[in-house]
């Protein structure tokens, strides 16, 4: 894959390597000679001059004898003829086969600044180029990035609900029915971003029973926390009904990760609770353990795409730091967040946020 990639990167280069490289290669052979020829054009041109003024000498400025200074620069039909500074401008002057100079002052004939030109002129262009050729290969391995992202992110969400419609067909009819649905939102979730070229498809805003997502998402491992609590389920509590304004498959989501990780991580330790409230503009949920717990420094990473912390790594259990990562995204898609502080006297409070649905409308 990464062989694959590098080699597409080269080929959006290649058209960038090639421009350069032939504007290069023609500076390179043309411009050094035109530099050396320009003093032979400036001298051809005032040598022009010198012709009418031997062909018309009524159009000469001035009749005399030469000037001293006045220094030959060559033969015009068999006459001395030269040019020399004069105020600001060029004096052209012929010496007649009877003796008599005629003269004529002219603008000065500048040489062509090839080397500004193409040098400099050419180092930019090639370096404009050569940075918007970069910005193509660095957007075009961003979307392969963003792509992985979401396909490894879509399939780490996935495998949540399908571990647990396992255990519940034959068990449980309603909660099958409902987790085939909400799997159904989650591929609808994936059809879209590809619709959309790799960008996800901006959440609902829809009015939520943040209590009741949580008991949904709860029943998903409501076994598997009765084995570790001798048959108790996690205390969750709820201030009243409590509605948030977001997307419920994003929510749940974020709530199946939450729940899935203190089970892997944090449940083995001790008790967990879930708290539902509001707090100012926001709806709260708290996922509070009393598990090993992180660092200043892993709290920090603890969001950031394939992080693992060091405790996790010694668990020997499965993850790829991807969970935590695309829940916090949910979250601030939807105008909220999702935060990690110490618990106390150890573990750690996870807070998912989201806008009350009252504030935000």
């Amino acid at each position: 894959m990464r062989l694959r990639t590098t080699l597409f990167a080269i080929l959006i280069s290649l058209p960038a390597l090639f421009v350069v490289g032939f504007g290069a290669t023609y500076v390179a052979l043309n411009v050094p000679g035109w530099i050396r020829s320009e003093p032979r054009r400036i001298t051809l041109e005032y040598r022009e001059v010198a012709e009418r003024l031997v062909e018309r000498p009524e159009t000469a400025e001035f009749v005399g004898l030469r000037k001293k200074g006045w220094s030959r620069t060559g033969l015009v039909s068999g006459n001395a003829w030269g040019h020399v500074a004069d105020g600001g401008r060029v004096r052209v002057w012929v010496v007649t086969s009877s003796g008599t100079c005629l003269s004529a002052v002219v603008d000065e004939v500048r040489p062509v600044p090839y080397a500004l030109v193409f040098y400099w002129g050419g180092s930019t262009v090639a370096t404009v180029l050569v940075l918007l050729t970069a910005l193509a290969v660095w957007s075009f391995l961003r979307f392969l990035r963003e792509r992985d992202d979401f396909l490894a992110a879509t399939a780490h969400d996935l495998t949540t609900p399908l571990a647990g419609l396992r255990l519940q067909i034959g068990r449980n009819a309603e909660d099958a029915h409902m987790l085939v649905e909400r799997l159904l939102l989650v591929v609808a979730n994936l059809k879209d971003f590809l619709k959309l070229g790799g960008k996800r498809p901006r959440p609902a805003a829809d009015r939520l029973d943040l209590a009741a997502l949580v008991a949904e998402a709860y029943r998903l491992f409501a076994e598997d926390y009765r084995d570790l609590f001798d048959g108790e389920d996690v205390a969750i509590r709820a201030d009243g009904v409590v509605e948030a304004k977001g997307d419920a498959t994003l929510v749940m989501q974020a709530l199946w990760n939450l729940f899935g990780n203190d089970l892997k991580y944090a449940a083995p330790y001790g008790a967990v609770s879930v708290n539902v409230r509001s707090e100012g503009r926001f709806a709260i949920v708290e996922f509070a353990d009393l598990g090993q717990g992180m660092t200043r420094r892993e709290m920090k990473k603890a969001f950031d795409r394939y992080y693992r912390a060091k405790t996790v790594l010694q668990s020997g259990k499965g993850g790829f730091g991807i969970g935590l990562c695309t829940s916090r995204e949910f979250a601030r898609s939807m105008g909220g967040d999702l935060t990690v502080r110490a618990n106390t006297p150890s573990g750690c409070v996870f807070t998912l946020s989201l806008p009350l649905f009252d504030a935000a409308r």
